[in-house]
């Protein structure tokens, strides 16, 4: 009888021990899907911004084409426009990303940036009306957009496993 007490108790021991571990792991899991879908979140708010101040300087690029927006008017809107970017590209260092999604916010951190410097061209061809500088914009428009791809592929790499 003895001995049968004794295994019952190692039994339950092991049975509490599993289930520790088992609820230990699925806190962990569940732990780790929190702090996925708030980095999640967290870079969807980044590139919404991007995509809001683009939107924004776009449609003042449009006013002074159609001459309803002097120069001077939009190189004013546009310091502060470089001004906003350059604070969302901080964002991205601020981002506490999953192992496996930090390329794909270095890529994206790398488009924003070209996009920025694109836009710094922009406004210095407006300025000075050297070719040379609306060029430049154009070429580091393409590199954004090539760099917002690539994070693009990443970021669902990432997401499906793959990486």
């Amino acid at each position: 009888m003895k001995k049968s007490k004794k295994q019952n108790i190692i039994i339950v021991a092991i049975a509490v021990i599993i289930i520790g571990a088992i609820a230990g792991y699925n806190y962990s899991v569940e732990q780790t899907k929190q702090k996925g879908l708030k980095f999640g979140n967290e870079l969807q708010q980044i590139q919404e911004e991007v995509k809001q101040l683009q939107t924004e300087f776009n449609s003042k690029i449009t006013q002074w084409e159609e001459e309803d927006l002097s120069p001077q008017e939009l190189s004013e809107y546009s310091e502060n426009h470089i001004e906003k970017l350059q604070n969302v590209i901080l964002k991205y260092d601020d981002l506490i990303p999953p192992k496996q999604f930090a390329p794909s916010v270095e890529l994206f951190k790398l488009s924003t940036q070209a996009q920025l410097d694109s836009d710094k061209e922009f406004i210095e061809w407006i300025k000075t009306s050297d070719d040379s500088h609306n060029i430049r914009s154009d070429s580091l428009l393409q590199e954004s957009f090539e760099y917002e791809m690539m994070a693009l592929g990443e970021f669902n790499a990432a997401k499906s496993g793959l990486r």
